[in-house]
């Protein structure tokens, strides 16, 4: 063999090698697997008759449809879904964990942003593994509420996990419509005021959502700063509501008449109504992901190559992993054609580390 064939060869071997050592390094044995279609909640569902608890790295087979029926304070190590884990849309459900990874193949994979896009398993398949958390078609119900909390994990990857991250396969979070999620104010909110008047009105807006009142007041130069920002001196503030929208002033703005929201506390500055009016912003949903301690280690979501599934009426907040690249709140990365009729409609983006919607590589996809 001549040299720049042995050098050529032994590369190649080291290389795979290497590849083969970084999956494996991804890879763990999960100690929770499905052994049948079931409740979360039945011991029926798991080999061993042992429901996932605190720690555990769990796996949902190809064949197999588990329904997510708990409203669980303990912490999952991982989520692995080959199969299908769909929520229940009609009671309050809550899960924990350092990740939630949608993939074929029936394999533990302890990766929060790289897929394998050269592995078949990870290629669209028929029937796609899927995380459902309500569909457009039934979300989760108004009297209810789906909270996702993504936890800092020990002994991984800090700049990957936690995440959810969907691998060719099909992911859907769905909470309840709202007519309109953002809203003109039909008069002049003075500093000072409790009571805001709405030029629309509202639906599924209740007590305790989080308000933002968009702001009006004119930036006035800063001195010996040429180029001045919003974040400068910034004039949007955040209410509470503190109870459901007023519907006794009339519900019909084609009648003349106004809705009326009452927040938590007086307002610092006085928001605009008229032509160039404040909007006001409701940034609450009742299907939440969020980073359960941003303060310590932020999460992301991530659509890759071939998935599929829609987002509506979702809020996403403490997300984003400041200063790494591709760590986003949500992020539709390299999906390439698959995402033809797919959206995101009404969702709520708060508290963001990092960017807030990112497109990249991705056609067809509907973002209003």
């Amino acid at each position: 063999m001549s040299k720049t064939l042995s050098y050529i060869y032994h590369f190649g071997f080291v290389t795979c090698l290497c590849a083969n050592l970084t999956l494996s390094a991804w890879a763990a044995e999960p100690a929770i697997e499905s052994q049948a279609n079931g409740n979360w909640s039945s011991p029926d569902t798991w080999l061993g008759a042992h429901v996932p608890a605190a720690g555990d790295s769990v796996l949902i087979r190809s064949e197999h449809h588990v329904t997510y029926d708990v409203d669980s304070t303990e912490i999952l190590r991982a989520v692995h879904i080959s199969g299908s884990l769909r929520f229940r849309t009609d009671l309050d459900t809550r899960l924990e964990a350092g990740l939630i990874r949608i993939e074929a193949g029936d394999r533990a994979v302890e990766e929060g942003f790289n897929c394998d896009r050269h592995d078949p398993a990870s290629h669209i398949s028929s029937p796609q593994p899927e995380l459902l958390v309500g569909t457009a078609q039934q979300p989760v119900e108004a009297e209810h509420r789906c909270l996702i909390r993504l936890h800092p994990t020990a002994g991984v990857d800090e700049k990957s996990w936690p995440a959810i991250v969907c691998c060719g396969g099909r992911m859907e979070i769905h909470g309840a419509p709202m007519n309109r999620t953002w809203v003109k104010l039909s008069r002049t909110a003075d500093a000072g005021a409790t009571r805001l008047f709405l030029s629309e009105a509202v639906t599924n807006w209740r007590a305790g959502d989080r308000l933002l009142i968009t702001g009006t007041a004119r930036q006035e130069p800063i001195a010996g700063v040429q180029t001045e920002h919003v974040s400068d001196a910034p004039t949007s503030e955040v209410r509470f509501l503190t109870a459901a929208p007023d519907s006794s002033i009339g519900m019909s703005m084609a009648a003349g008449s106004q809705q009326r929201l009452l927040i938590d506390k007086p307002l610092r500055l006085t928001h605009r109504g008229g032509q160039y009016s404040a909007e006001v912003a409701n940034l609450s949903r009742n299907v939440v992901v969020e980073s359960a301690a941003p303060e310590i280690q932020r999460g992301h979501t991530m659509y890759h190559h071939g998935s599929t599934g829609s987002i509506s009426y979702a809020e996403f907040r403490h997300l984003g992993k400041e200063g790494v690249l591709g760590r986003y709140p949500i992020h539709f990365h390299l999906v390439g054609q698959s995402m033809r009729g797919s959206s995101v409609i009404g969702a709520s983006v708060w508290d963001s580390g990092n960017r807030w919607i990112t497109i990249h590589g991705t056609q067809y996809l509907v973002v209003r």
